[in-house]
């Protein structure tokens, strides 16, 4: 029997974006985040981490409940919006797909 995490689709995507980019790209993965969260119940987080020796590389550790929520989140309006809008500004894109050691963890406020 699978349990309400074996579905769940976990991904790092690692990104570096072109220094002359980096404030407009930072307002983009702000919005979208936030939209997805509110908007898909699919999305379950994307965390976006700036790395402070090197503020040009980003990480964004995504989990979606299943492929078909990731699926409907890259064709969603709002991240089209951002992938279309910040495809001039990545330098270079890693998407790392991992399994959670402890599917149940929570961020905790």
């Amino acid at each position: 029997m699978q349990d309400k995490y074996s579905s769940r689709l976990v991904r790092l995507s690692k990104l570096e974006i072109h220094e002359e980019y980096l404030e407009e790209y930072l307002t983009f993965v702000g919005e979208v985040g936030r939209e997805s969260v509110e908007k898909e119940e699919g999305v379950i987080t994307l965390f976006s981490v700036q790395e402070k020796e090197n503020p040009c590389r980003i990480t964004i550790l995504e989990i979606y409940a299943s492929q078909e929520a990731y699926q409907k989140h890259i064709a969603s309006s709002h991240f089209q919006r951002y992938k279309q809008g910040t495809l001039h500004m990545v330098k270079d894109l890693q998407l790392i797909d991992g399994v959670a050691l402890v599917p149940d963890m929570k961020i905790k406020e």
